[in-house]
């Protein structure tokens, strides 16, 4: 996309970058940087990490398959190379790729769900620009680009980006831009975006105080942030992505060997934040401007009753507050 009206920055000098789609490679003219760049979505992770001959396998092959599948057959192709993945069970591979190949439906409710909760929190800022942290595959930026003029995707993975360029591609969405970074250091200018949020993404990141400072630094004066951020230490449903009960209760050294012996998965990339680590981050980044609530259930799939029976716990002071620190998800927003 020439014309998107937000330029990138070098990540390592803040000096715009010029953007070639085309391009394998864009070059900074300040400090000489050359970052990669595959189909159209530069590689501004910074600092740079180590070549990673596992994740450069696994895009390879998705680049080898890039035009000669559909997007559902693209996704069982990464699903299949994730580290692991073979001695998952049958189940649990199912229930990874329909959560993925849901997705469009799954980011409508929820960004309902964070507009909902900013609309009654600080109402709703008149925007046009979205940036969406932790974009993985897109489940947030279908609603994103319906809602919005333009929509920024950050997301550190490739491979998972890749799936995001089929997926809005396949319905011909043209005003997102694809980056690869890290939320620690968005390579975006500031107060340039109305609105921010991040789907699923806060368990997965290990600086969240730092995230969402640089959260804080993109967002426009009145600008809103949304997120829902899974309860390290929930007492009621199985983890969603190992699909297990109580993994946050372990200390944290012992959680990865515990879900690599149960079900033979990786466990190196979730971080879950308890109601403390949550209210920490947010109150280092916005100050008093933010509300930690309940998530709503009807946003993961449940019916609306629930929705109902968590308000009126919500409304109950002592009751709310205790149960919030076991609750399955919380809802947070924020405004600059």
């Amino acid at each position: 996309m020439n014309d998107f009206p937000i330029p990138l920055l070098c990540p390592a000098c803040q000096t715009p970058l010029p953007v070639t789609p085309q391009a394998v490679q864009l070059g900074c003219d300040g400090c000489g940087a050359r970052y990669p760049q595959t189909l159209g979505i530069p590689d501004l992770r910074y600092p740079h990490p180590a070549p990673d001959p596992a994740e450069e396998a696994v895009v390879a092959r998705l680049l080898e398959a890039y035009d000669r599948l559909e997007y559902p057959d693209l996704v069982a192709l990464r699903l299949r190379l994730e580290p692991g993945a073979e001695a998952a069970s049958e189940d649990l591979m199912a229930h990874i790729t329909e959560y993925v190949l849901t997705q469009p439906e799954r980011g409508r409710r929820m960004i309902g769900m964070y507009r909902t909760a900013l609309a009654e929190t600080f109402g709703l800022p008149e925007s046009c620009f979205a940036f969406d942290l932790g974009c993985g595959s897109g489940a947030s930026l279908f609603t994103l680009a319906e809602t919005y003029e333009y929509v920024v995707g950050l997301e550190p993975s490739l491979a998972s980006l890749l799936l995001a360029r089929k997926a809005l591609e396949t319905h011909d969405i043209t005003n997102v831009r694809l980056v690869q970074g890290y939320g620690q250091h968005i390579p975006l200018p500031a107060e340039q975006f109305d609105y921010a949020n991040a789907l699923n993404v806060l368990e997965h990141v290990f600086e969240a105080e730092a995230v969402l400072q640089e959260i804080h630094r993109i967002l426009r004066p009145g600008g809103c942030f949304a997120a829902d951020s899974r309860n390290r230490f929930d007492l009621f449903l199985p983890e969603p992505h190992v699909q297990i009960r109580w993994v946050g209760l372990l200390p944290r050294r012992w959680a990865a060997p515990y879900v690599r012996w149960r079900t033979g998965l990786t466990y190196d990339h979730t971080h879950l934040l308890s109601y403390g680590d949550l209210r920490r981050a947010l109150r280092n980044a916005f100050g008093e401007k933010f509300r930690i609530t309940f998530a709503y259930p009807s946003a993961y799939g449940a019916s609306e009753r629930a929705d109902a029976w968590v308000r009126t716990l919500a409304g109950i002071p002592l009751a709310g507050r205790l149960a919030l620190q076991v609750y399955p998800s919380h809802l947070a927003v924020a405004r600059k």
